[in-house]
């Protein structure tokens, strides 16, 4: 199965340990780290942990400039995990994290595009795609409502990546159809 495509503006293709330095750099933004629920100080070798595992996603992808090359976030699909507790084949969470400095530009949306339509690609039954969002990320909720995703729940708390509590969260969900032969 094809991993990579390309947009009008960005090419996606498999994350590298190639990109840690440009992954390092994004996730240890304190904007980034916020949206993400992460620390801005976060050490190297955490960074290389977070790195290594979204690496084992099933997709995994760096986004970077079609023109210059220049890595400009990640998009990942984590296998979702159902109430049981069990993988579910057909189900992801969706991640995602863009440089500030092409936020408000539709890279996000553009980039997003791309890479649902290779996870669709990838299966021949319809497949979920489910995402939270801060409450407060304006930006990032208008990103998946204009790709379609509906709001499942629009409040609740869930723990951060350490953890801890955080702020009120929407959970979405965007089914996937088989893409036609």
């Amino acid at each position: 199965m094809e991993k990579m495509s390309e947009t009008a503006r960005v090419r996606l293709r498999p994350l590298t340990e190639s990109d840690f330095p440009g992954y390092q750099r994004l996730l240890t933004l304190p904007a980034v780290a916020a949206a993400n629920g992460s620390s801005a100080d976060a050490d190297p070798a955490q960074v290389k942990r977070w790195l290594a595992a979204d690496r084992q996603s099933p997709f995994a992808f760096t986004i970077e400039d079609k023109a210059t090359r220049r890595f400009m976030g990640t998009i990942l699909f984590y296998q979702h995990t159902g109430d049981a507790g069990e993988p579910s084949p057909a189900e992801y969470d969706l991640g995602y994290f863009l440089d500030p400095i092409d936020w408000g530009q539709g890279i996000m949306p553009e980039a997003l595009v791309g890479s649902l339509q290779l996870v669709r690609q990838a299966s021949q039954q319809p497949q979920n795609v489910w995402a939270t969002c801060y409450l407060s990320n304006h930006r990032s909720a208008r990103v998946l409502e204009k790709l379609g995703f509906q709001i499942v729940l629009d409040h609740f708390v869930g723990p951060s990546i350490t953890g801890e509590p955080v702020a009120p969260q929407a959970l979405y969900r965007l089914t996937l159809q088989p893409a036609e032969k």
